[in-house]
């Protein structure tokens, strides 16, 4: 126990600015996710969610777009869902554990339930009703706060990004991917308001919760990487 505090101390001093970057961003994010919950939960942000959504709509029942923008996000938002978040995390995984990363392979499952245990937990407590100014154009059941499709996306595209990330050497293409997955995460939640299925408080919180649980992973990334192997693909030539 002592030689696990004594690797942990080397570790975090070895680290510092990147742990406590990586600390502090999670407690930011814990910080705002409180915010909204707090102003959700005393409906002070009803008048905001309501622009915004009647914003996206010509009328509360036609969407910005027509018809066939609509099809398109939709098509868009399933990104975010559980089957095909499901499907990228069993490809993910078999993938670690064919290039013999276990514990990457681990941490990708511990990451995917734990965002749906989270967010189980966090729809049940909450019990916000959907969207009633607009109409639903992907209907849905289910509490909306927080949004679990945001949460699902933020979760695992910048868990994913920041793993590829890790095997790259040139910067411009660890930025690239992490975008890549800020992007996603970004365009899966505007598509939620867009088709009128969750406001955007549900959103933003969304996404706050799933980011901070990301970090949250990343910092596992780090700590295993610490522990005798380092369990990290080597980086891609020039």
């Amino acid at each position: 126990m002592k030689a696990l505090a004594r690797r942990s101390i080397d570790w975090l001093r070895a680290r510092d600015i990147r742990i406590v970057a990586y600390l502090t961003a999670i407690g930011l994010l814990l910080l705002v996710f409180v915010v909204i919950a707090r102003l959700v939960a005393g409906s002070q942000t009803r008048a905001f969610d309501e622009a915004i959504l009647l914003a996206l709509r010509r009328t509360p029942d036609t969407p910005l777009g027509g018809k066939g923008f609509a099809n398109v996000v939709m098509q868009l938002t399933a990104l975010g869902s559980g089957p095909v978040a499901g499907l990228i995390v069993i490809i993910a995984t078999a993938f670690f554990v064919v290039a013999g990363h276990w514990r990457y392979a681990l941490l990708a499952l511990v990451m995917s339930l734990g965002t749906w245990l989270w967010m189980w937990l966090l729809k049940g407590y909450f019990e916000r009703e959907r969207p009633t100014i607009v109409t639903h154009i992907d209907p849905t059941g289910g509490h909306s706060f927080p949004s679990g499709h945001s949460m699902i996306s933020a979760a695992l595209y910048l868990t994913l990004a920041m793993l590829i990330a890790r095997t790259l050497k040139r910067r411009r293409l660890r930025v690239f991917v992490v975008c890549g997955g800020v992007f996603l995460t970004a365009m899966i939640g505007v598509s939620r308001c867009y088709l009128g299925v969750h406001y955007p408080t549900d959103v933003i919180a969304g996404w706050t919760f799933g980011a901070m649980w990301a970090l949250v992973c990343a910092v596992i990334v780090e700590w295993l990487g610490a522990r005798g192997t380092p369990d990290v693909p080597p980086p891609l030539a020039e």
